[in-house]
């Protein structure tokens, strides 16, 4: 067992495992970078947040050590996901099925600054992913979420409601059945439009975060 360095105006962790490549669990690292990326949190947001010094969270997240179980809990309860998603085997199935309750999801505290939104994963976690897939459902009311601007190439279908895009300050509005397309390098933000929630497919390729 090995202990975190105590540093200045950082909390002391106990219970850290060395990773030594021989207890059998999967590389929690890059799936906590990951989901703290989506949640667009810097790493001393989700430090603060989980309860750990920053520089412990750096050596997880680039897989210098393993979290203790009580520290993992606490990455999930800070990020807003169960376990299974930070464990999630997935990524090594020839082809992944996610039943309704399966999908890794995660929700944008509209009370932390965040729009209210909900996104489903909907392509499992892997460092060599070339698109990723979300489901994603905007609150009726919330606010604009944006501006973005970032490599690749964005395309959604909208389930139900109507969604709200601008794109290089354009309005356009995409009802329910409706489809969209733009280069993510554009700058662009989105909400969902009238008294609706909005659900809508939104793949990103190459992965945004």
């Amino acid at each position: 067992m090995a202990e975190a360095a105590n540093e200045p105006g950082s909390v002391t962790m106990t219970n850290i495992e060395i990773d030594d490549g021989d207890d059998g669990l999967p590389a929690v690292g890059p799936r906590v970078r990951y989901l703290r990326r989506m949640h667009r949190l810097r790493l001393k947001d989700l430090a603060a947040a989980a309860g750990c010094s920053e520089s412990l969270l750096s050596r997880i997240e680039n897989s210098l050590v393993v979290p203790s179980l009580s520290t993992l809990h606490r990455l999930c309860k800070a990020l807003n996901v169960n376990v299974a998603a930070l464990l999630d085997p997935k990524e090594d199935e020839i082809c992944t099925i996610y039943g309704p309750n399966d999908r890794p999801r995660y929700t944008r505290n509209a009370a932390e600054e965040g729009d209210g939104s909900t996104a489903e994963i909907l392509t499992p976690f892997t460092q060599h992913r070339q698109l990723e897939g979300l489901l994603l459902e905007m609150p009726a009311g919330g606010p604009m979420c944006g501006p973005f601007q970032h490599a690749g190439e964005e395309v959604g279908y909208v389930l139900t409601g109507e969604l709200e895009l601008v794109v290089e300050g354009e309005q356009y509005r995409v009802p329910t059945g409706y489809s969209f397309f733009f280069l993510s390098d554009r700058i662009h933000s989105y909400r969902a439009a009238g008294d609706e929630n909005c659900r809508v497919i939104w793949i990103n390729t190459p992965p945004t975060f």
